[in-house]
């Protein structure tokens, strides 16, 4: 088996591991259920939050050592924050503890972007379009296994929403011994970068030594000051790249939009559901199916994405604002009409167009730039954007104005359409500069 196809495989198990989580589709359920003595508001106001504050502060953090760590030891501390969070939901109760298990799910999330970098850093670069849907493709497998593994453990009796964080807790075990295993990375995309000496340069500075050397390329360590220098500068010089081209500032900021209410929606739409069950009476939750079609529709509208990025007779460019304006009517929908199957409906709308736009949005971007490490770099800051703007819109909506659940939603769905508005404006403008500028 070739190298590169063995390391991917490796870091694949580990993915799927990692998102082998049943306990996540009917966590609002357990949270609020007889185990703890918790109110819906004291579940949005003072302990989700906790869970998005820390992400967006942790993500910082872990975006600049992981790379100067090379990378396995982040995705090590991955997994040990996800054993340490499901420890801290099967075998305490205060509230307290509750938001100490927020804060250790945002470095939990925060260190997921070790597993989506270190590929780049162990495999040729041609190899990066394959392993990269290899990887994702894994992760959807984990999430699709905990989706229909929860429902139906759920549905015939055979667990309660407790029990089912002991397979998450098993999982994450698993997961973390698994990551013990990937080989190290010996060099970083920015820190500890190899100097390439060609051979024509070695003759040059040194004619009389070139008996043992490779053919190819000598490989040179730089002295630890160095290299943070020059780590910091290649950072500056890459950013600075990339966001001088208006395309890449465009679609960085429809990444981040998306991102931010996407985020936003899926973190407080089982409280919605919660809240529409007990007022309808509602007994049978199918919380699990919605999160399997979901992983299995937005996998569908990735791979759509790409076939309108293809197709000669389609300009993607404008294809964000009517997906934007449905994603507005399927999350008003959601809301508003008080049924449990039509808020499932208007999620599942909701999540598929989001893997469609973000998908777009992350191919377009990838097309403006010209180095692989660069678009690492624009994808960890863009992702660090998107998590700051739905920190933001948690601290405004339900901290600050103190909406109910219900009310952000209809808030939400009005920052789509705004969202759609924008896009569908620049799209108008930038065709008629075209025309003039053709004319």
């Amino acid at each position: 088996m070739q190298e590169w196809l063995k390391i991917t495989l490796f870091l694949c198990l580990f993915g799927t591991l990692r998102e082998i989580r049943p306990s996540e589709p009917f966590v609002t359920e357990f949270l609020l259920g007889e185990w703890r003595n918790i109110t819906d508001q004291q579940l949005s106001r003072e302990v989700y939050p906790v869970g998005t504050y820390s992400y967006f502060s942790l993500l910082v953090v872990v975006f600049l050592v992981t790379d100067f760590l090379r990378f396995k030891p982040v995705i090590i501390l991955s997994g040990l924050s996800g054993i340490a969070v499901y420890a801290v939901l099967l075998w305490t109760t205060s509230i307290e503890w509750l938001q100490v298990s927020q804060f250790l799910y945002g470095l939990y999330m925060a260190t997921e972007v070790a597993y989506l970098t270190y590929i780049y850093a162990k495999v040729p670069s041609a190899k990066y379009p394959l392993v990269s849907s290899y990887t994702r493709v894994a992760a959807l497998v984990g999430r699709f296994l905990s989706g229909i593994s929860s429902q139906l453990l759920t549905h015939f009796g055979i667990m309660d929403y407790r029990d089912l964080n002991y397979i998450t807790f098993a999982a994450q075990i698993l997961a973390t011994f698994w990551a013990l295993w990937l080989p190290a990375v010996p060099y970083g995309i920015y820190f500890h970068r190899r100097s390439v000496v060609s051979e024509l340069q070695l003759d040059t500075q040194s004619p009389g030594k070139q008996a043992n050397v490779d053919k190819k390329t000598m490989v040179f360590q730089r002295p630890l000051h160095r290299d943070a220098l020059d780590a910091g500068s290649l950072i500056a010089r890459h950013a600075r790249a990339a966001y001088g081209r208006p395309r890449v500032v465009t679609w960085s900021l429809l990444y981040a939009a998306a991102l931010a209410l996407f985020v936003q929606v899926q973190t407080y739409m089982q409280v919605l559901w919660v809240e529409i069950m007990r007022e309808t009476g509602s007994q049978l939750a199918f919380n699990g199916f919605v999160e399997a079609g979901l992983t299995l529709l937005g996998a569908g509208a990735a791979l759509g994405a790409g076939a309108a990025l293809g197709a000669a007779c389609v300009r993607p460019a404008p294809l964000p604002a009517p997906a934007a304006a449905v994603q507005a009517l399927a999350v008003f929908a959601a809301t508003y009409a008080q049924n449990i199957y039509v808020s499932y409906v208007g999620y599942i709308v909701m999540g598929t167009l989001f893997h469609y736009t973000i998908t777009l949005a992350s191919a377009k971007i990838a097309s403006e730039l010209s180095d692989e490490s660069c678009f690492g770099l624009i994808f960890g800051i863009n992702t660090l954007a998107g998590t700051g703007m739905q920190a933001l819109l948690t601290f405004i909506l339900l901290q600050q104005l103190e909406l109910s659940i219900s009310a952000m939603y209809f808030t939400i769905s009005g920052l789509y359409l705004i969202l759609a508005a924008c896009w569908l404006t620049g799209c108008m403008i930038n065709y008629f500069r075209q025309k003039h500028t053709a004319l």
